[in-house]
C-alpha cells in the first residue's frame, strides 16, 4: 500500500547561525557540512511531497535523551558519557569551558509527538521544533548527573570541539499550537535514564 505520509527528522543543527533565541523553524542558517546535509533532506522531501502527493512532517529535533541513547560515538551525548562515567567510577570529559547551553528533550516526550503526527492532520505539510523551550549549560548538566547519582567527582576539561554552536533553545510555538507539550522535567528525565543504565549494568563507552 502507498505511502500516504512521512515523518521525517531534520535537526535544531539548521539554526547554527542564527542568534535568535528561543530559536523558531523560520529562522534556519546552516553551517557545517551536516547541517547543510539537514537542508538538502528539507529539498528532497518537499520534491516528493509535490511529485508523489505524500503528505510530510518535519520535526527538528534538539538534544533529545533517554533510554537506548546511542553512545557508542567517538564523542558520546553528553548525558550519556557523563551517566555512564560517572557509573563506572571515572571522571567524564567536558569539552571546553562547560559553558555552552543546549535544550534537552526526553525521548518520551519526542514519542508522544511521534504518535500524534501520525494521526493529527493538524501536523500536515509543516515543521516543528522538538525541544523543552528551556537550556542548561554542560556544566549544570553535569553537576546534576552527579547529584543524581550521588557522587562527588570533577570533571575532565579537554579543549573545545569547533563548528558547535554556543546555545541552542527551541521555540516551541509551534509544537504547543497543534496540542503538543514536553511533559518530562529535566531531573524526573536524568533519573529514569540513570535507572535504565543501572537496570542494564552498566555498558562501555566506544
Amino acid at each position: 500500500r502507498k505511502a500516504q505520509k512521512v515523518i521525517y527528522a531534520e535537526s535544531s543543527a539548521l539554526y547554527e547561525g542564527s542568534r535568535v533565541m528561543p530559536t523558531p523553524e523560520s529562522e534556519v542558517h546552516p553551517e557545517s557540512f551536516y547541517a547543510v546535509s539537514k537542508l538538502a533532506g528539507m529539498a528532497f522531501a518537499d520534491a516528493y511531497r509535490r511529485f508523489f502527493q505524500i503528505s510530510t512532517t518535519a520535526l527538528r529535533y534538539f538534544c533529545v535523551y533517554g533510554p537506548r541513547q546511542d553512545y557508542r560515538r567517538t564523542i558520546p551525548p553528553v548525558m550519556s558519557a557523563f551517566i555512564i562515567k560517572l557509573l563506572r567510577g571515572e571522571r567524564p570529559v567536558i569539552y571546553g569551558s562547560g559553558h555552552k547551553r543546549r535544550d534537552f528533550i526526553h525521548v518520551d516526550d519526542v514519542n508522544a509527538f511521534h504518535l500524534q503526527c501520525i494521526e493529527d492532520p493538524q501536523t500536515d505539510g509543516k515543521v516543528f521544533n522538538l525541544g523543552s523551550g528551556k537550556n542548561y549549560s554542560v556544566r549544570e548538566i553535569y553537576q546534576r548527573v552527579a547529584a543524581t547519582l550521588q557522587v562527588e567527582s570533577q570533571p575532565l576539561y579537554c579543549p573545545d570541539l569547533p563548528g558547535e554552536a554556543q546555545e541552542t533553545l527551541a521555540d516551541i510555538t509551534l509544537a504547543r499550537s497543534v496540542g503538543w507539550s514536553p511533559r518530562i522535567g529535566l531531573d524526573e528525565g536524568l533519573r529514569r535514564f540513570v535507572d535504565y543504565y543501572r537496570s542494564m549494568g552498566v555498558p562501555c563507552l566506544a
